[in-house]
């Protein structure tokens, strides 16, 4: 077979499309280009950016995060973690190891086959639990320094079945109906944060997009606190921008709070009661919604409680600790008199069924 030199043959990457024009992107010398708009976007260390600045969020500090991508280069990622004299290296290293924050997966009926898109993975640990069990796992992260994180653990433990890709929601490079699960751990909250628009709708928006990225009777799952936890009542900050009272306030009346302490774009990191999680997805698209308390958080779930039913009765009657106080103590007890106990609990995960 004669090759005139002046053809030239284009190789497709198959799993990624023009996140403007939904057209299949082709691979260049370190670079995605759209055959359609002509955008292109580079590979740095094999991993494509779809978003350039984004401002540092992360368990450490940018400067640990930093040093510790320095050291993993040379040396065990995981060692940096277990061996750190550093304390909050130590504390942020608990989360950052735990795979075991992904054994919700058993509650789903998904085949090993199956294709996972984990947004906002953060330093990869759910993105790691996933990829020992499904055939490809794609981690998607906005923050540069977690995505090199995310880049060099995968690398080491040999997981050449997970994608990193740096990336925020809003710049998805997928097609429609290409995924088995959608992952969205801690990110729900976040979706309006630096974006113009209602933060509800635009929550909205987020879980849509989920929806559509997803194969009929995929799943999608959310990690996320509640609203109606009983701390933010006597004035526990919220975990998300640091004021007290926002999360239970009327979403006006937390905006202009929040605008009155000086936050310029106001409450804009809406958490709901269960109730309003399922009426949130279901207004997405998703008609099977199964809500369950995470014990003790969604990010250390040791317990899996189905909101339904009987199961958290049960576990409090052989699992739970009696409260330090007759006054915790009395209100423990006329709250399971009157059945809302359960809708209490610090968090939740909620898997939902396209």
């Amino acid at each position: 077979m004669i090759t005139r030199p002046d053809v030239q043959t284009t190789t497709v990457d198959a799993d990624l499309v023009c996140p403007a024009c939904a057209v299949p992107l082709q691979v260049a010398v370190r670079a995605l280009d759209c055959p359609n708009c002509h955008s292109s976007w580079p590979v740095i260390d094999g991993v494509p950016h779809f978003i350039g600045d984004f401002p540092y969020w992360g368990e450490i500090s940018l400067e640990q995060m930093r040093q510790v991508n320095i050291a993993a280069s040379t040396g065990s990622w995981k060692g940096l973690l277990t061996d750190s004299k550093d304390p909050a290296i130590q504390q942020a290293a608990k989360m950052m190891l735990n795979i075991d924050r992904a054994n919700w997966h058993w509650l789903t009926d998904l085949s090993p086959n199956s294709r996972v898109l984990d947004l906002g993975a953060g330093s990869g640990a759910i993105s790691h639990a996933l990829g020992l069990r499904y055939r490809q796992v794609v981690a998607v992260e906005p923050v540069l320094e977690r995505v090199e994180f995310m880049r060099q653990r995968f690398s080491q433990e040999k997981l050449s079945n997970v994608r990193v890709l740096r990336s925020s929601l809003w710049k998805l490079p997928f097609a429609n109906n290409s995924f088995d699960l959608v992952a969205m751990n801690g990110v729900l909250e976040w979706v309006p944060q630096g974006v113009e628009g209602d933060p509800g709708e635009l929550q909205v928006s987020a879980l849509k997009k989920a929806f559509d990225l997803l194969r009929p009777g995929g799943y999608i799952y959310v990690g996320i606190e509640n609203r109606m936890c009983p701390g933010y009542f006597i004035g526990y900050p919220d975990p998300h921008c640091g004021l007290p009272f926002v999360t239970i306030l009327p979403r006006f009346a937390a905006q202009w709070y929040a605008r009155k302490k000086g936050v310029s774009d106001g409450y804009r990191n809406y958490l709901y009661s269960s109730r309003g999680y399922r009426k949130l997805l279901q207004k997405s698209g998703f008609k099977q919604v199964e809500i369950y308390l995470a014990l003790p958080s969604y990010n250390h779930p040791r317990f899996l409680i189905p909101i339904a039913g009987k199961a958290f009765e049960y576990y409090i009657q052989n699992f739970s600790s009696v409260p330090s106080g007759w006054l915790r103590k009395a209100l423990r007890a006329v709250f399971m008199k009157l059945q809302i106990l359960k809708y209490l609990e610090y968090s939740f995960v909620i898997l939902a069924r396209k």
